[in-house]
């Protein structure tokens, strides 16, 4: 983990209302959780809105330019959704050159191996190990048009933070660029709450994971135990703001834990929340408007809206302005 990273994450533990950055549970553990509850889990509706459209409007997603495309794909995670870009584009083109970007470097190691297996000489990979800003800032040396996917990953920023990445992001694009990003318009109560509170408890050790990877790299003993565990959805339509998912621990009692590896301690208060993201939520959900605002405040412009039949899941295909 790199100084900046780790400054982040010592800055979550001793603010006011504590929190731990949401990306701090995408080690391996985290990673393979998160894709255990995408390919298992029925309640968890939004990967197959996402495999829906891609499967049916794939050709709608791939901008129709002259020249070959180059594939970038932030927050890859296991590819598992891009190969169907990959297949039309290696289709169309022959071959591809693709940029798969994540933190969890093992994991996306592992992922780019496996597909390299998979295409062979038609797929030439370069993994990028990094968080969104500075991985963005490497795709800048990248020449050529691009096609640059933000699959299940935008939702889960900060209001602002979404808005600053989308606009990173408008900097390495030209004008025959496309950007699609997926993201989550699914406001019914009973259906978020379902599909992020899943009776196994698959979710809830995801959640938490950045608890576990305290105590297993940075030296802590924090016991769980000694905490509830709540989630709770929080619904707002107004164009400037969005829906969203809550999720925290709160201490049963007074409680105080070394954290060796940060040279910090955890020390918290009966009833005070640790909240398990940044900002005011995480997984955010939204309306058509509040989506067109956040493309518009990041200067892009957006182009077009691909829509699941079942109406949980958009794609928002955005072109500079």
């Amino acid at each position: 983990m790199s100084d900046e990273l780790k400054r982040k994450l010592v800055a979550g533990l001793k603010s006011n209302q504590k929190y731990i950055p949401f990306w701090y549970k995408y080690d391996e553990v985290g990673s393979r959780l998160q894709t255990e509850i995408y390919q298992i889990d029925d309640d968890y509706y939004l990967t197959a809105s996402e495999t829906w459209i891609l499967q049916h409007h794939v050709q709608d997603i791939i901008p129709n330019v002259p020249n070959d495309l180059t594939l970038v794909d932030l927050g890859s995670g296991d590819c598992a959704l891009t190969r169907f870009v990959i297949d039309e584009l290696i289709e169309r083109q022959n071959t591809l050159t693709f940029y798969p970007l994540d933190i969890s470097g093992e994991y996306l190691f592992k992922a780019a191996t496996k597909l390299k297996e998979e295409y062979g000489d038609s797929l030439t990979i370069h993994p990028i190990a990094s968080n969104y800003k500075e991985g963005i800032e490497e795709l800048r040396q990248i020449k050529g048009t691009k096609l640059i996917l933000w699959i299940g990953t935008i939702f889960n920023l900060s209001y602002d933070d979404q808005i600053d990445i989308l606009r990173l992001i408008s900097t390495v694009m030209t004008d025959q660029c496309r950007l699609a990003f997926s993201a989550d318009i699914t406001l019914s109560r009973h259906t978020v709450l379902k599909a992020y509170d899943d009776d196994d408890g698959c979710k809830q050790r995801l959640n938490v994971n950045g608890i576990t990877r305290l105590n297993t790299e940075e030296g802590s003993v924090i016991d769980l135990d000694k905490f509830s565990y709540h989630i709770d959805f929080i619904r707002n339509t107004n164009p400037e703001f969005t829906s969203y998912v809550r999720s925290y621990i709160e201490a049963k009692e007074d409680v105080q834990y070394s954290i060796p590896g940060l040279s910090i301690d955890l020390a918290m208060k009966k009833g005070e929340h640790l909240y398990l993201h940044e900002g005011t939520g995480l997984s955010c959900k939204y309306t058509l408007e509040q989506l067109q605002t956040i493309v518009e405040k990041a200067g892009l412009r957006l182009a077009g809206t691909l829509i699941d039949k079942e109406k949980h899941a958009v794609f928002c295909q955005c072109v500079t302005k």
